[in-house]
């Protein structure tokens, strides 16, 4: 049962990531999936299709009708019109208005709702649910933590790499050298940086074994609980950065592979997106899936200490041939004769 359930999670993520992006026409108003941009339907339209939107906000007027669902990721919706079907919101915010009126049922993921009186839900209202509630989609116990039912499975998957690749675009605009630099010290020394994250890792759990039993038999807790929590801090920190960092190469390849050259917080937006959704599919292969993730993983991390969190550039590989300009003298002036 898990091995097709997981099987029919990437089914899903592929369906949604080779939908055809053609929008939908309904009274001359475009719509469909969409990354990145806002979605308004104005007062008296209607549109005759789901709502599905990535990174952005949805406003529905008054008297404007969705005959759909309505699914953000990482985005908001203002409601004031009616939406047949489900509403179900990641990572946002939801504005119900006085003419608001959804037919099927309410569901947040991390999303505050702000209720008008007046605003109309004939199902349910759910925030951060323990078990899937929607029409035709049947509720099934959690096992493990974790939804047996493949497509909120395929759901949890989309909103988690588009968190990330939001604050992979967010620190790429603060900190874009830094992450260039912690990407080239794993394409250009890859077994360096590799070493150095099993090295970080096991680093990381003799520290905190070390600083536990201190606690227990030397130190007193209050001394040690702190140092705990940094080094904790800085290894999260680090294993995201390097993440991210892949990310950003990952993302620069593909456009090149279009042949653009893409600004560096969209290509690490890009990139991060892809990289954690093929990360999760390689996952669920047997044995080996979580084993490649966790490979690269540990490549990221060891460029971010190599790098130094990206303050410098990675050093050369061991044996690598120094490379310096030479200093060619100037020739000899011409003799008079």
């Amino acid at each position: 049962m898990e091995k097709i359930n997981r099987l029919a999670v990437l089914m899903i993520l592929a369906a949604l990531l080779l939908m055809p992006l053609q929008s939908v026409q309904a009274k001359g108003l475009e719509a469909g999936p969409i990354f990145g941009s806002n979605f308004t339907l104005k007062s008296g339209e209607t549109l005759n299709e789901d709502v599905i939107v990535f990174g952005g906000s949805v406003s529905i007027e008054k008297d404007a009708r969705v005959n759909g669902a309505v699914v953000i990721f990482g985005g908001s919706i203002t409601l004031d019109g009616i939406v047949s079907k489900d509403v179900i919101v990641m990572g946002g915010a939801v504005k119900l208005a006085s003419n608001a009126h959804i037919k099927g049922s309410l569901v947040t993921f991390g999303a505050p709702v702000e209720r008008d009186s007046g605003a109309k839900v004939d199902g349910d209202v759910v925030n951060n649910p323990t078990h899937p509630i929607a029409p035709g989609i049947p509720t099934v116990p959690v096992v493990n933590g974790a939804f047996e039912n493949p497509i909120w499975n395929a759901l949890g998957i989309l909103g988690q790499s588009i968190m990330l690749a939001l604050l992979a675009m967010l620190i790429a605009m603060f900190l874009p050298v830094q992450m260039r630099r912690v990407a080239d010290g794993v394409v250009s020394q890859p077994l360096i940086a590799f070493g150095m994250g099993l090295l970080t890792l096991i680093g990381f759990i003799i520290t905190i074994v070390a600083l536990g039993l201190f606690s227990v038999f030397i130190i007193t807790l209050i001394v040690t609980l702190p140092l705990i929590f940094i080094v904790a801090v800085v290894f999260a920190a680090a294993c995201v950065l390097g993440w991210l960092s892949l990310g950003v190469e990952v993302g620069i390849r593909i456009g090149q592979m279009f042949k653009n050259e893409w600004p560096l917080p969209l290509a690490a937006g890009v990139g991060v997106f892809i990289l954690n959704l093929v990360a999760q599919g390689v996952g669920f292969i047997p044995c080996i899936g979580g084993l490649i993730s966790g490979l690269i993983g540990l490549a990221g991390l060891g460029a971010v200490f190599t790098t130094r969190f990206g303050t410098r550039i990675a050093t050369l590989a061991i044996g690598a041939p120094m490379i310096s300009a030479a200093v060619v003298p100037p020739p000899p002036a011409d003799s008079e004769s």
